[in-house]
């Protein structure tokens, strides 16, 4: 069977707050065949960010930290991408 929906899901666990088990699920779901889309958040973010002016490091680098959740999503708005946590 077919589907127009697609997703990518994290898990994480360790220790929470007081040494405590803790657990989480972050879940991205794509519809409406938007999956292809969200690779290429990141990429429309710093594009975003970069024509705004903003002062980025030079050189070839990981891009990690360089644009927000926020500004992750916001590059997939307009689209069916929904995020869902699971605590």
């Amino acid at each position: 069977m077919l589907s127009d929906t697609g997703g990518m899901f994290v898990e994480l666990a360790g220790s929470g707050a007081g040494g405590r088990p803790h657990r989480m699920t972050w879940n991205l779901i794509a519809g409406h065949n938007h999956g292809p889309f969200v690779p290429c958040g990141a990429a429309i973010a710093l594009a975003s960010k970069i024509a705004r002016g903003a002062s980025l490091p030079a050189g070839a680098m990981p891009c990690m930290g360089l644009v927000t959740l926020g500004e992750y999503l916001g590059a997939l708005e307009g689209l069916d991408v929904r995020e869902i946590i699971e605590r």
